[in-house]
């Protein structure tokens, strides 16, 4: 039983560290955040601290990684309650519009090119590119499978699809166009509605 519990404490310890530095990120980005402010909000030992994750880069990627794998499992919960492939499309755009402006995304970003990765690390970097756009994967090829899509190259549907869904959020961020949620909403519905005239077999 004292075993069973050690486990217990470790795990939520290192629950404690993922949340307090996931708000910490939110809050100020990768670099602006150390390791002693971690071990302060999360009420931790140093010791505590590098024992469940050796590194800030090592803690960081872990928080992104967690991120995205909720955003995924957020994604295919509500795609399973949807039997439409075209409202399918149009539910993928919404949930990319209410990831909109993710703080983890910019601080991912500014992380992935503040200084030369190791190997391991640019290969974990491409894991995470590869997941967040697992969704609009997954959704092309069932739509070719089916035949509501024209059949084409997957790899490069999945590049166009995927930058025209990121990059909204990109170009709303510096128009004074995009000044609600509901205007966000807007541009990824008439993004798909173009997207599936364009690919549509019918």
């Amino acid at each position: 039983m004292v075993g069973i519990k050690g486990r217990s404490d470790g795990e939520e310890t290192k629950k404690r560290i993922v949340l307090k530095a996931t708000q910490l990120f939110v809050q100020k980005g990768f670099a602006a955040v150390t390791m002693n402010e971690v071990c302060t909000a999360a009420k931790v030992s140093k010791g505590s601290l590098y024992h469940h994750f050796p590194s800030k880069d090592e803690l960081f990627l872990y928080v992104v990684e967690d991120d995205t794998e909720q955003w995924l499992s957020d994604w295919e919960q509500k795609r399973s309650g949807i039997s439409g492939i075209e409202e399918r499309f149009y539910a993928l755009g919404e949930h990319y519009a209410n990831d909109f402006q993710n703080p983890l995304i910019r601080a991912l970003e500014e992380y992935a090119r503040s200084r030369p990765h190791s190997e391991e690390v640019q290969q974990r970097l491409s894991r995470l590119y590869e997941s967040a756009s697992q969704a609009c994967r997954n959704l092309l090829q069932e739509g070719m499978d089916t035949g509501y899509l024209v059949k084409g190259n997957l790899d490069n549907y999945v590049i166009i699809v995927s930058g025209l869904l990121e990059g909204i959020s990109r170009v709303s961020e510096i128009t004074v166009l995009a000044n609600a949620p509901e205007d966000i909403m807007e541009y990824y519905r008439d993004a798909i509605r173009l997207l599936l005239q364009g690919i549509r077999t019918g």
